[in-house]
């Protein structure tokens, strides 16, 4: 028996800029944090189950990307010991086989771990470089994960923003967004400027297209506009999950407002997290 367990991630910045056809016209950059939720697959007898444990679905923490890895790797796992060749084989996978649009930046998570700056070149190589422990560690206690119970599927945004007619005019945006990322990766224990770069990042993905911010979200971050000094949804957007930057003193009054609209909202709760440092795990032969 094999198993194969990859954590998903939360994207700090925005993605979008490693998805092609961005990431081979110009290139893209992406942080982003592996959480320990994570997925499995087990190799049993030649069946292969898989399994999102305490994962929503379609919640935009980067699942599918997560999954196929660990179907890549629990059918195959010598492609375990190369880990940059896996982060480009899941998006074969992903793209031309599967044909469902997707990035670099949900497996390049799952596979490595911990807290990176990602550059996705448009040579095809991948650059990561790690964010230290000690500044990780203080992001995680500002930030709070909740679940809004609007459940989305990631390649239908990824297809209305890159709509041939639509991807032309959003190409500012995206570039400003994958600059972003590099500016955060540089002020990363800087709070009130990791604030501002995640609202700027936030205002410019909801003008990718009309659907990326679901009526729950705009209602949540409305109500609990006082207890936060950022807030964007993870992934594609359009549904699934929001990363709030909490202000340190509201922090208890926040989750508790969470928990009163939980009430109210089918499905939406807090998704407590830490970082996940292990990245992609077999075991069994």
């Amino acid at each position: 028996m094999i198993k194969v367990t990859a954590p998903v991630r939360i994207d700090i910045s925005a993605g979008w800029s490693d998805a092609d056809p961005f990431r081979s016209d110009f290139g893209g950059a992406v942080l982003n944090a592996a959480i320990n939720l994570r997925v499995n697959g087990i190799l049993d007898k030649g069946k292969l189950t898989t399994s999102l444990e305490k994962v929503p679905s379609n919640s935009g923490l980067g699942t599918s990307g997560a999954l196929r890895a660990v179907y890549l790797v629990a059918s195959n796992p010598s492609l375990i010991k190369n880990k940059v060749e896996l982060i480009k084989r899941v998006n074969t996978f992903e793209n031309a086989i599967v044909g469902q649009r997707a990035g670099f930046q949900d497996q390049a998570a799952a596979i490595f771990g911990g807290v990176n700056f990602w550059e996705f070149r448009k040579d095809g190589s991948i650059k990561r470089f790690p964010v230290s422990k000690n500044k990780a560690e203080h992001f995680c206690r500002r930030a709070v994960l909740v679940f809004t119970g609007d459940r989305h599927l990631s390649s239908n945004v990824h297809e209305k923003v890159f709509e041939n007619g639509n991807y032309i005019k959003r190409i500012y945006q995206i570039k400003r967004m994958s600059v972003i990322a590099k500016e955060m990766y540089k002020d990363f224990a800087n709070e009130s400027r990791m604030a501002e770069l995640m609202n700027e990042t936030w205002m410019l993905q909801k003008t990718l297209h009309k659907d990326m911010e679901s009526a729950s979200m705009e209602k949540l971050v409305g109500i609990c506009n006082d207890c936060y000094l950022a807030a964007r949804a993870t992934g594609a957007g359009g549904g699934g999950c929001m990363l709030f930057y909490i202000k340190p003193e509201k922090k208890r009054t926040f989750i508790r407002m969470i928990k009163e609209l939980a009430k109210q909202r089918k499905g939406m709760r807090i998704l407590p997290f830490d970082i996940d440092y292990k990245g992609i795990n077999l075991s069994g032969r």
